[in-house]
C-alpha cells in the first residue's frame, strides 16, 4: 500500500529530490610573507589578531633532493583580514613545531601547547597574548609528559590534548585536561578510550559541550609502511568523565587540519587529511619533467560533515579549486571565517596560503505558490474577525463572547494557546535531537483538567467574573488581584515579541521568508482580527489554528514516513535500536538535572500546567465564554485529550524526521544554526510546493493563536483590573470597549517592533531574561488561587505575603544558579506562597477572611 502511495504521489510530481547539504565558500587572505610556509605552525587568535608561530619547513632543498627539515621561531602577526601581514621582531622561546595551539576567547590569548625541534619533544605550554603591537608569553603548568603531534581543543574552560608522540616512533594513549577556571592550575590526567589505539596527528572537535577525536595514525614503527592509518571517532562526556564510540569516518583521516569546522549546533566538518589508500598510491617524491616539483597532486581536497545527532557521515564537495588542502595545521574563528593557516601541502611541500571558509547555507526560495496559500489563511483570518465584529456591542462580547461559545470550539482554544509555534516547532526538535521521554510531561494534564473542573471552575462561574483576577479581590483584597494581574500582563508583554521573534528566525534560516516580514505579517494580522472580533474571533481562530496545527503535523508526518526507506516499519525500527523512545527514562530524583527523571518530569510538569490552568488569564477567560459550566467542563475534556494525542503525534514527527537524517545525512545543511528549526527546514527543502506552504501555515497558525490571547487577555485583565476597577470606575461600557481595542492594537505594535528589534540587534538576550524574570511569578499566582481556594482562614495580607515570598525564592533560585532544575520553578513558587500564605495569615488573624 505504502508503495503504491509513493508511486501515485510521484507521478503526480509531488515529491521533492534530497537536496544535498552546501559547502563551505572558500577564499584566502594574503599569504604569509615567507616563500615556503610551514607544516605545524603555532596559530592563535588574541586581541582579534592572528598570529602564526613557529613550523617547520624545508628552505634550501626538497627532501627527494637530499634537502633537510629547518625548525622555526619566527611570529607573524595579521591584525586584520584585509590588511598586511606583519614579521614580529620577538620570537618563540625556542624554534617549535607539531603542538597543539588553542586560542582561548574568554582570556584574549592562545596557548602553544607541547611541540618538538630536531632533537626532542616539549611538555612546555605557553600562553601568548598580543596587544599594542608586543606579545606576551606567560609560562603554564607543562604536561606530564613530552608530546608533538597531538591534537586539542577548549571545552568551556577547560583545555583537552589528546594522543600524539615523545619521539616520533611511538604513539601515546595519553589523554590530558587543563582546567582553567580552578585556583591551582594543573594538567589533570584521563582515562583514554577503551580499545582505542594509540595515536598521533587526529583531528579534535568540540560540539555541545564534548570533545571529539577523529582518525589520525598509529605508529607501529617510525617507518610509512608499518604505520595505521586509523578512521575511528570517539567522543568525551565532560560532565561524565566516559568516552562513547561514534560511527566510522567514511575514509581514513591523518594529519587534517585541527580541531573539525563547528557549524551550527550540531556538525563538524573535517578537511582533506591523507589515508594508506592515498599515500600508498601517491608516495613518489620525483621531480617532474620540469623539475619545478614532484609528481604529487597534492593532499585531498574533500570534505566530510560529521552529525553529532544521528551520528552520520556525509560527504559535502571539496576545498575550492585554486587551493591547496592543507595538513598538519590548525583551524581558527576569526571575523566570522575559519582560517586555515598555511600547511603541508604535498610531502615536504609547505605553502603561504592562509584559506578562509564561511558556510553558505542552501535555503530554498520560499515560492508564489506557498505564498498564495499562506495568504489565503492569512485572509480567512482577517475575515473570521471582521464577521465577528458586528456581534461586539458591550465588552462582555468583547471580552466574554458573550457566553456563546461552544464547548468543542473553547477546547480547542485552550489547546492552541497552550501550544506556541515555539513549542509546535521545539516538541519535534527536542525528540529530533533526543528522545521522546518528555512525553511524560503531557501525562499529568490528565490529572490537572478534572482537578480544574471539580475545585477551580465552579468559582470561576459562579463568581460570573470577566477576570481571573476578579476572584483574588474577592477572596483577599485589591492589592492581591493588581500584584496578580500586573505579572500577568508585563509577562505577556513580553511574550508576545518572544512568539514573534523565535519562529520568524528558525523560518528566516532556513528559507528566503525575511524575519521582519515574517513578524510584521504574523504581527499586523494578528491585530487587526483580534481587535475587530475580540475574544469570539479570537477562540474560533484558535481552533481553526488548532485544526490546521495537527493537521498539517499529521501531513507532515505521513510525508516524512514516505520519505523513508521502509516507511513507519523503518523508523520504529530506527528508533529502537538508537534508544529514541524512553530508552533514557530513569527513576532518578535528580532536581539538579530532571530532564531524564521520571518523578521529575511528572511533578515539574504537573505544576507546568496546573499554574497556567487555574491562574492565567488567557485560559480561564475561556472558562466564561461557554454558555455553562458543564460546556466549560467538556471544553476543558477536549483540550485534555488533544494535548495526549496531539503531542504524540508532535513526538512522533521528531523520531520520523531523526530516522530521515540517519538514512539521509547528505540532506542536512551543515549551515543550520539552531536544530529547533529542522521542522521548518525539512518542510522547505524536501516537501512539495503548496504543501510546504499549508505547513508553514501551521507554523504561522501556532504562533497567531498565541498572540491573539495574550493581546485579548492582557486587553480584558488590564480594562478590568486596572481602568475600570482603579483609574477610570464608573466608566461607560462602550468606552472601556474602546480602550480595550486600543491596549490590543498598542500591545500589538509593542510585540511587533520589539520582535523587529530583536532581529536586528543584541536585545534578545536580555529580553528574554527579562521576560523569563517576570515569568518566575507563575508559580506564586497559582498558589495564590490554590491558597484563596483550599484554605478557608487564609487572608488578604497572609495571601500577599505569601505571593511575594514565592516570588523572591524563585527568582533568588534563578539569579543564584542554584541546583534546581527550571523546570521545577512553577512547584516551588506554588508551594512556598501556598505554605507561607497559610502561615503568615495566622500572624494577621484579626483580618477576617472574604469567601465569596
Amino acid at each position: 500500500m505504502q508503495r503504491t502511495v509513493t508511486i501515485l504521489v510521484a507521478a503526480l510530481g509531488l515529491l521533492v529530490q534530497v537536496a544535498d547539504a552546501s559547502p563551505l565558500d572558500w577564499s584566502q587572505l594574503k599569504p604569509l610573507p615567507d616563500e615556503h610556509g610551514f607544516a605545524g605552525a603555532f596559530g592563535g587568535i588574541s586581541n582579534d589578531a592572528l598570529i602564526v608561530a613557529g613550523g617547520a619547513n624545508f628552505p634550501n632543498k626538497y627532501p627527494w633532493e637530499g634537502g633537510s627539515k629547518r625548525w622555526h621561531d619566527s611570529i607573524y602577526i595579521l591584525e586584520t583580514p584585509e590588511g598586511d601581514w606583519s614579521k614580529s621582531e620577538q620570537t618563540l622561546p625556542r624554534p617549535l613545531a607539531y603542538g597543539v595551539s588553542v586560542t582561548l576567547p574568554a582570556r584574549n590569548s592562545t596557548l602553544f601547547i607541547g611541540g618538538n625541534d630536531s632533537e626532542a619533544s616539549y611538555t612546555t605550554t605557553y600562553e601568548v597574548t598580543y596587544r599594542g603591537g608586543e606579545l606576551a608569553f606567560k609560562e603554564l603548568p607543562p604536561l606530564p609528559m613530552a608530546v608533538a603531534m597531538g591534537c586539542g581543543a577548549l571545552v568551556d574552560d577547560s583545555v583537552y590534548i589528546a594522543g600524539g608522540t615523545p619521539d616520533g616512533t611511538v604513539a601515546l594513549k595519553t589523554f590530558y585536561r587543563l582546567d582553567l577556571s580552578a585556583e591551582k592550575l594543573a594538567w589533570e590526567t584521563l582515562a583514554w578510550p577503551a580499545d582505542a589505539p594509540a595515536r598521533i596527528l587526529s583531528v579534535a572537535g568540540v560540539s555541545a559541550g564534548k570533545f571529539y577525536l577523529f582518525g589520525g595514525t598509529d605508529l607501529g614503527s617510525d617507518k610509512w609502511d608499518k604505520r595505521t592509518y586509523l578512521n575511528d571517532a570517539y567522543a568525551f562526556n565532560p560532565s561524565t568523565d566516559t568516552w562513547k564510540r561514534l560511527a566510522d569516518l567514511p575514509k581514513q583521516m591523518n594529519a587534517g587540519p585541527s580541531p573539525a569546522i563547528a557549524t551550527g549546533q550540531s556538525h563538524l566538518i573535517l578537511v582533506g587529511g591523507a589515508s594508506r589508500a592515498f599515500v600508498d598510491g601517491q608516495r613518489t617524491l620525483r621531480p617532474d619533467t620540469n623539475g619545478q616539483g614532484h609528481e604529487h597532486p597534492g593532499f585531498p581536497r574533500g570534505l566530510y560533515a560529521y552529525h553529532t545527532i544521528t551520528d552520520t557521515w556525509a560527504e559535502i564537495g571539496t576545498v575550492s579549486e585554486g587551493s591547496w588542502a592543507p595538513v598538519t595545521t590548525s583551524t581558527l574563528q576569526w571575523h566570522g571565517r575559519t582560517i586555515i593557516p598555511t600547511g603541508e601541502i604535498k610531502p615536504g611541500v609547505r605553502s603561504p596560503q592562509i584559506l578562509a571558509s564561511k558556510i553558505a547555507s542552501a535555503k530554498r526560495d520560499f515560492g508564489l505558490i506557498n505564498w498564495i496559500v499562506i495568504a489565503a489563511y492569512l485572509g480567512g483570518m482577517v475575515l473570521i474577525g471582521y464577521w465577528f465584529s458586528k456581534r461586539n456591542k458591550s465588552t462582555d462580547d468583547y471580552f466574554r463572547g458573550g457566553q456563546r461559545i461552544p464547548s468543542w470550539v473553547a477546547g480547542l482554544s485552550i489547546f492552541a494557546t497552550m501550544l506556541s509555534a515555539i513549542t509546535f516547532m521545539a516538541i519535534p526538535a527536542r525528540a529530533y535531537a533526543t528522545d521522546i521521554t518528555w512525553y511524560i510531561g503531557q501525562v499529568p494534564i490528565l490529572l490537572v483538567v478534572p482537578i480544574v473542573i471539580v475545585f477551580y471552575l465552579p468559582h470561576f462561574r459562579r463568581l460570573d467574573i470577566t477576570s481571573a483576577y476578579e476572584f483574588l479581590e474577592q477572596r483577599f483584597n485589591l492589592a492581591t488581584r493588581l500584584f496578580a494581574s500586573l505579572s500577568f500582563i508585563l509577562f505577556h508583554i513580553g511574550r508576545v515579541a518572544i512568539v514573534l521573534y523565535l519562529p520568524a528566525i528558525a523560518l528566516a534560516q532556513v528559507s528566503s521568508i525575511d524575519v521582519i516580514t515574517c513578524i510584521v505579517i504574523i504581527g499586523i494580522l494578528c491585530v487587526i482580527y483580534t481587535v475587530m472580533g475580540g475574544i469570539e474571533a479570537v477562540v474560533w481562530t484558535d481552533a481553526i489554528q488548532a485544526i490546521v496545527l495537527i493537521g498539517g503535523a499529521i501531513l507532515c508526518l505521513a510525508l516524512v514516513f514516505l520519505k523513508v526507506d521502509g516507511g513507519i516499519g523503518a523508523v520504529w525500527q530506527t528508533s529502537v535500536a538508537d534508544a529514541k523512545l524512553f530508552s533514557n527514562l530513569t527513576s532518578d530524583f535528580n532536581i539538579k538535572d530532571g530532564t531524564t527523571s521520571f518523578i521529575i518530569l511528572f511533578v515539574a510538569f504537573f505544576f507546568n500546567a496546573l499554574v497556567p490552568y487555574t491562574s492565567g488569564q488567557d485560559v480561564v477567560q475561556r472558562y466564561v465564554t461557554t454558555p455553562t459550566e458543564k460546556d466549560a467542563a467538556r471544553s476543558l475534556k477536549t483540550t485534555m485529550w488533544m494535548s495526549i494525542f496531539g503531542s504524540l503525534i508532535f513526538f512522533g514527527l521528531g523520531i520520523a524526521l531523526y530516522a530521515f537524517y540517519k538514512a539521509s545525512p547528505g540532506a542536512l545543511d551543515p549551515a543550520m544554526l539552531k536544530t529547533d528549526a529542522i521542522l521548518p527546514f525539512f518542510i522547505l527543502q524536501q516537501l512539495p510546493v503548496g504543501i510546504a506552504g499549508l505547513i508553514i501555515a501551521a507554523i504561522f497558525a501556532a504562533a497567531q493563536s498565541t498572540v491573539s490571547s495574550s493581546l485579548n487577555s492582557v486587553a480584558t485583565a488590564y480594562v478590568t483590573d486596572f481602568h475600570a476597577r482603579v483609574f477610570r470606575p464608573g466608566n461607560p461600557d462602550h468606552k472601556n470597549l474602546v480602550v480595550a481595542r486600543i491596549v490590543v492594537v498598542l500591545l500589538g505594535l509593542v510585540g511587533i517592533t520589539v520582535a523587529c528589534i530583536m532581529a536586528k540587534s543584541e536585545i534578545e538576550s536580555a529580553f528574554k531574561t527579562f521576560n523569563s524574570l517576570i515569568g518566575l511569578t507563575a508559580g506564586s499566582l497559582g498558589g495564590l488561587f490554590a491558597l484563596g481556594i483550599f484554605n478557608k482562614r487564609a487572608n488578604g495580607s497572609g495571601a500577599f505575603l505569601g505571593a511575594l515570598i514565592g516570588f523572591g525564592i524563585v527568582v533568588c533560585l534563578h539569579i543564584s544558579e542554584a541546583p534546581v532544575t527550571g523546570l521545577l520553578y512553577a512547584c516551588i513558587g506554588f508551594f512556598v506562597c501556598l505554605i507561607s500564605g497559610s502561615i503568615l495569615s495566622l500572624l494577621f488573624k484579626n483580618e477576617t477572611p472574604h469567601h465569596p
